[in-house]
């Protein structure tokens, strides 16, 4: 008799636990019934993207993809020019400015996936933004190129931490930046970095380094 009680007891509790928790059942029960309710929990939302934390960080991370991408994309037009005619330079941060505009898509679709929405006002400031000046010189260009692109590593990373310290551990978002933006910003990086110091140590030195920027630019174009 006493177990009887016992499981009677336990699925009373079970039964009312999941008749007032935040479940789209409940929502479909009470908005059908005389009393009628919101539909609020019918959503995609789970895990961390239940909080409003991680959703802003995402947000936030796409909108960083946008502004590189035409960052990228105002570089690539400064050496497309007639003065600076620089083929090589033009293509590299025409790629990386595709690149980036497309994972800002991605991650645009990412987040109506898991039943969040797009703020493209979401976003964190950073210091000196707008005292940047993209009509630069080769070698200072490429620099600026791998410093945004660690940027994007970094918050990549910093999301990627958040969601695996918190109390819901979303292994899906972190498997997505894991697969999509951690090891791709990695492979970037390196190629910058390699430029960068292949560039430097071309044009050290030198009164007049106009044949190795030269010599360099049409690599660019043949290996890219």
């Amino acid at each position: 008799m006493s177990i009887k009680l016992f499981a009677i007891c336990a699925t009373t509790i079970l039964c009312v636990g999941y008749v007032t928790g935040e479940y789209c059942y409940n929502d479909v029960v009470g908005a059908c019934s005389p009393v009628g309710g919101e539909v609020q929990n019918c959503n995609s939302r789970y895990g961390a993207f239940k909080g409003d934390e991680l959703l802003v960080n995402v947000q936030g991370y796409a909108n960083t993809h946008i502004l590189r991408s035409f960052q990228f994309l105002l570089m690539s037009s400064h050496f497309g020019n007639f003065e600076k005619n620089r083929g090589g330079f033009e293509k590299l941060y025409r790629q990386l400015s595709d690149k980036t505009w497309e994972q800002a898509i991605d991650l645009v679709k990412f987040i109506g996936k898991r039943g969040g929405h797009m703020n493209f006002r979401s976003r964190k400031d950073e210091k000196n933004e707008k005292q940047i000046d993209f009509e630069m010189y080769e070698l200072g260009s490429m620099a600026r190129a791998l410093d945004m692109q660690k940027g994007l590593a970094e918050e990549a990373n910093f999301i990627h931490a958040e969601v695996t310290r918190r109390k819901e551990h979303d292994p899906e978002v972190a498997s997505y930046l894991e697969n999509n933006f951690v090891h791709q910003h990695s492979e970037i990086i390196r190629k910058l970095s390699g430029h960068t110091n292949d560039l430097k140590h071309l044009i050290a030195n030198q009164p007049d380094p106009s044949l190795s920027l030269y010599l360099f630019d049409e690599y660019l174009q043949k290996s890219l």
